[in-house]
This record gives C-alpha cells, sequence and structure tokens, in this order.
C-alpha cells in the first residue's frame, strides 16, 4: 500500500504536495494530508480526485492522515 501528500487550499484547491512536506496546516494557509493505504495500481492523481470528491476536507482523519478506505467508502 502506498502513501500520498496533498494539499487542500483555504480556497478549495486540492493538488499533489511536495514530497518533504509534513500533514498538518502550513503557513500559507493550506493544510496537508497524508492519504494512507492507497491501492499501488492507483496514483497521485487518483487520490487528488477522491480528495476533490469529498469536498477537498476529509472528515475522517487523525492528526490530518486519512485512510484511503474512509475517502472512497
Amino acid at each position: 500500500m502506498a502513501v500520498h501528500l496533498v494539499k487542500v487550499a483555504y480556497e478549495g484547491l486540492v493538488t499533489k504536495a511536495l514530497k518533504n512536506s509534513e500533514p498538518g496546516p502550513t503557513s500559507g494557509g493550506t493544510v496537508v494530508y497524508e492519504v494512507q493505504g492507497v491501492p499501488p495500481d492507483l496514483g497521485i492523481d487518483d487520490v487528488v480526485a477522491a480528495v476533490r470528491r469529498v469536498g477537498g476536507k476529509p472528515r475522517r482523519h487523525v492528526d490530518h492522515e486519512v485512510a484511503w478506505a474512509d475517502l472512497v467508502g
């Protein structure tokens, strides 16, 4: 299972986060989420699309770590 980092801007833009980003709020008004348990056949674009489908704010997360199953389930 893969782990991907996505960032959600204050205005709702969802994009790929840098590899050295840490999950949590940033000083620039964005929030970085670590999506864990992503199947190996899915890429970052699939993860970004899943976060967009939930409105950019995953409902269930612990310290900005989100389970893939919670995004798609």
